[in-house]
C-alpha cells in the first residue's frame, strides 16, 4: 500500500494521474473551443477533435442550439443536420451569424441508413460538424461513428432525449441538458475527470427572452 508521502512523489513525477486533470500526454490534444469558458473549463479545453459528443435534452429546443451555435459560428466547412425534430430556422441562425450557405439538412427516418448519412458526412472533407438527432442509438453505432469521426477529426453532436439506462457508450462526452431559470449542464461523462454535478451555463443569452425560462 502506498503512503501519502509516497503518492504525493508518484504525483510530483507525473506518473499518477488525478481524475480531475487531463493526464500528461506528450502530444496536446486538439480542442474546439465551447464558445463556454464554464464548459470548457469542465471538459478540459472545450470539445475534443475527433470525437462524438451526446446532448441529453428533456425535450427540443431546450437549449442545445444555442449551446452549440459557436461551433457553427466558427465552422469554415459544412455542417450536416441529420433528422432534425424542426426545419432550422434560417432568419435566426443569419442573425447568429451562421453561414447558411454550409447548413446541409438531411432527414432519413430509416434508422440503417441515417447511420449510413452520418457516416458519410463524418467521412467527407466538405463536413466539418456533423449534429444528429436520434432517439437511441446502439452501441455498436456510437463506436462506428466514434472510429469514423476520430479516424477524420470531425466533431459530432447526437441530440437525444434523456437516457435512463447508464449503459455504456463511446461518446467521448455526455451531458445533460436541464431547463430550470437558467440552462444548466449535468456532466455524465467527460474523458478527463469524473462525472458531474449540474453548473449554470451562459449560453441561455442566446436564446429570445422568451425562451429563457419556461
Amino acid at each position: 500500500m502506498a503512503y501519502p508521502a509516497q503518492v504525493e512523489a508518484l504525483v510530483q513525477k507525473g506518473w499518477l494521474w488525478q481524475g480531475q486533470t487531463p493526464p500528461p500526454t506528450h502530444t496536446a490534444p486538439q480542442f474546439t473551443a465551447t464558445g463556454w469558458p464554464e464548459l470548457d473549463a469542465q471538459l478540459g479545453g472545450g470539445w475534443l477533435q475527433g470525437s462524438v459528443n451526446e446532448l441529453q435534452v428533456q425535450h427540443a429546443f431546450v437549449g442545445e442550439l444555442a449551446l452549440l451555435l459557436p461551433v457553427l459560428q466558427q465552422a469554415r466547412h459544412a455542417t450536416v443536420w441529420l433528422n432534425p425534430p424542426a426545419q432550422p430556422y434560417a432568419p435566426g441562425l443569419l442573425y447568429q451569424h451562421v453561414n447558411l450557405a454550409q447548413q446541409v439538412v438531411v432527414q432519413e427516418t430509416e434508422p440503417q441508413l441515417a447511420l449510413w448519412a452520418a457516416e458519410q458526412a463524418l467521412q467527407s472533407e466538405a463536413v466539418q460538424v456533423l449534429l444528429m438527432w436520434s432517439s437511441h442509438l446502439a452501441a455498436t453505432h456510437v463506436r462506428r461513428l466514434q472510429q469514423a469521426a476520430q479516424a477524420h477529426q470531425k466533431l459530432a453532436f447526437v441530440i437525444t432525449p434523456w437516457q435512463g439506462s447508464e449503459e455504456a457508450r463511446a461518446y467521448v462526452n455526455r451531458l445533460q441538458l436541464i431547463r430550470s431559470e437558467q440552462l444548466q449542464v449535468r456532466v455524465l461523462k467527460r474523458r478527463f475527470g469524473w462525472p458531474l454535478p449540474p453548473f449554470p451555463c451562459t449560453a441561455d443569452k442566446l436564446l429570445p427572452q422568451r425562451r429563457r425560462v419556461v
